[in-house]
């Protein structure tokens, strides 16, 4: 019998290329839809919550999913492997903490032995690699990491908020934002914003 599975977040473009990477494991995962992508509409076994630019909130938004009755497991799904944030999601009701970088059999498997009741944290080195590394941004050739920074921008952090939240240094968000200004053409916030919102990373709340 295959997992019933709900991905969430707030960028409709992030919930499109994770259930693509689940769509070949149809026989094994059963897609759900999520509700305007932050929350299942319909019982399911397990949530996974891409955190994606999700900013400081991704802990409260984890707690509110492992409250939700209809919810039997949330699996944070993140390219951070930051061993607090694994504490961090746990503590706040998580089953499960899988890695980006997870080739899709090894992701899949993964939402099958949480959903059977294990706590699971599956981890990879962090970085761009892995099946999510082509980002689905036109012909900007933005990493995911990078299209993460422009999100985050977009909804009006600081540097100093997205290395908090990310679990990043400074300057490694200083690295990330001026690869992606350099990429997309841009030299202010303000045009990264607009270029943001012309490309699909404009999230539903």
């Amino acid at each position: 019998m295959s997992v019933s599975v709900a991905v969430v977040n707030d960028f409709p473009l992030v919930i499109a290329g994770v259930e693509a990477l689940l769509g070949p494991y149809a026989d094994r995962v059963s897609l759900l839809p999520s509700r305007d992508g932050t929350s299942p509409g319909d019982p399911v076994d397990v949530v996974l919550f891409d955190t994606f630019a999700s900013g400081p909130t991704w802990r409260d938004q984890c707690r509110d999913l492992s409250r939700d009755p209809s919810v039997g497991a949330v699996a944070i799904y993140s390219f951070i492997t930051d061993p607090r944030a694994v504490e961090e999601a746990l503590a706040a009701g998580a089953r499960g903490f899988l890695a980006k970088s997870l080739v899709g059999a090894d992701l899949v498997a993964g939402i099958e032995r949480i959903a059977a009741g294990e706590q699971l944290t599956a981890l990879a080195p962090d970085g761009d690699s892995g099946p999510s590394s082509v980002w689905p941004t036109g012909d900007a050739g933005l990493s995911p990491r990078e299209a993460e920074m422009l999100a985050l921008i977009a909804r009006g952090l600081s540097n100093e908020d997205i290395a908090a939240a990310c679990y990043l240094s400074i300057n490694t968000v200083k690295s990330y934002i001026r690869d992606a200004y350099r990429k997309i053409g841009v030299t202010t916030r303000p045009q990264a914003v607009a270029w943001t919102m012309r490309n699909g990373l404009e999230p539903t709340h």
